[in-house]
């Protein structure tokens, strides 16, 4: 391991050791020994398909995040002490996610503000779940495009298109394969677009990203109202029905988060795993890495840089074309603006993952509970902004390419031109 790799891992062991250390102060001995916190395991779905009941759990709330924070700190120190090569952000992830928990459990304790004093650990997971998936979609799409060494701004436009046009085929065809197809195609139209521009007259990549986003932005919300209101019946508000796996989904807890979604949520995870192996373990993934490392050294050898460039762009266009039609698909229809940035934090995702497909993953996950908690933490009535906790992504984000916890290398080609010679 390099010296800048031990440092960067040491840097993110000690912010896991200060951020465990704050949840036990903080949220732990100062919430007082009276205080009690519960937690319920209660199914979303009460169909014949629900998972098995779970009673409450209640903990005494100090002594939970105590523990918590400890647990924290002590993922933190082993980062520092052994500096493994492997398994950093998971334990990352990991860590991340006990912090919300003790974040949750300190806010509907029983001496709290909260109206309520329990959190369905289920309800909160389901909902994340969907704001997650999305921003996989979009950083795989990232993942894919930058390996081969194009920067793709553009992932919140292709969410944009590929929800409008999923909700009116979806609308008149009510069937969301046909829907996904018309999404995927869109997004990977405007892939191409963004690669000729891109490959083509060497425009600068973050420009024509820009101005992509910002022109499906406008003209979705000019068909929004010249078409979509007039004509109601092709935005009809369809949500992509569950495809509950037999026994999987009796599972508490992970039943419902795993295995009782719908098939966008199924296709992500297939993605995820086909990318892995095809970007690390197949000569296609090699020639991608090639390019989007040394252009140059790839051309020698009889690699086309710009044919690798232009179909890893358009793959990754319909990538994320079909991430907005899953986002629709859990929304129910389309309705301007509603992707709020997503495309933008699954390129956060896709930075803090290292352009690694498990690294963005994991990255996803952390970024998809701390969006949906900023979203609903006022029926907790926390008195912490959610503003603050919508900003987590960025935040993290700018820590990481700033090197607050080490530094991340992109591809050494990435948004580079390429020129024949």
């Amino acid at each position: 391991m390099s010296t800048v790799s031990r440092r960067r891992t040491r840097g993110i062991g000690v912010f896991m050791a200060l951020l465990g250390l704050v949840t036990a102060l903080g949220f732990g001995l100062a919430s007082g020994s009276a205080a009690r916190s519960s937690l319920t395991f209660n199914p979303v779905d009460l169909s014949a398909s629900a998972p098995l009941h779970l009673g409450t759990l209640t903990l005494p709330t100090a002594i939970a995040n105590l523990v918590l924070g400890l647990a924290m700190a002590a993922l933190g120190v082993e980062l520092l002490v052994r500096v493994p090569r492997r398994g950093v952000m998971a334990r990352f992830g990991a860590v991340a996610l006990l912090f919300f928990l003790a974040l949750l459990l300190w806010a509907v304790r029983t001496t709290g503000p909260a109206p309520i004093n329990f959190v369905n650990v289920t309800a909160v997971l389901v909902g994340a779940s969907a704001l997650t998936m999305v921003l996989i979609f979009g950083s795989l799409s990232g993942v894919l495009c930058e390996r081969a060494g194009v920067v793709n701004i553009a992932i919140e436009g292709q969410f944009i298109g590929g929800a409008f046009i999923g909700s009116m085929v979806a609308s008149t065809t009510h069937d969301f394969f046909f829907a996904a197809v018309a999404g995927g195609a869109v997004g990977g139209l405007l892939g191409l677009v963004l690669a000729f521009l891109s490959l083509r007259y060497l425009s600068d990549q973050i420009i024509v990203g820009v101005v992509l986003v910002t022109l499906l932005s406008g003209l979705s919300s000019y068909l929004n109202l010249q078409v979509l209101t007039p004509f109601p019946q092709y935005n009809t508000g369809n949500l992509a029905p569950n495809l509950p796996i037999p026994l999987l989904t009796k599972i508490p807890v992970l039943g419902p988060v795993l295995f009782d979604q719908s098939g966008f949520f199924y296709l992500m995870i297939v993605l995820v795993a086909a990318v892995s192996y095809g970007l690390f373990q197949t000569r296609w993934g090699l020639r991608v890495r090639a390019v989007g490392e040394h252009p140059q050294a790839a051309a020698t050898v009889g690699i086309k840089v710009i044919g690798v460039r232009y179909a890893n762009v358009i793959l990754g266009g319909v990538v994320a074309g079909l991430g907005g039609v899953a986002f629709m698909a859990t929304q129910g229809q389309f309705q301007p603006g509603y992707t709020s940035g997503l495309g933008y934090i699954a390129l956060a995702a896709l930075i803090f993952g290292r352009w690694r497909p498990s690294g963005a993953v994991v990255a996803s996950i952390v970024f998809g509970l701390s969006l949906y908690l900023s979203y609903n933490l006022q029926t907790f009535q926390v008195p912490v902004s959610t503003e603050v906790l919508g900003m987590v992504p960025y935040l993290i984000t700018i820590a990481v390419v700033s090197g607050l916890i080490g530094r991340v290398r992109p591809p050494a080609a990435d948004g580079v031109p390429y020129q024949r010679d």
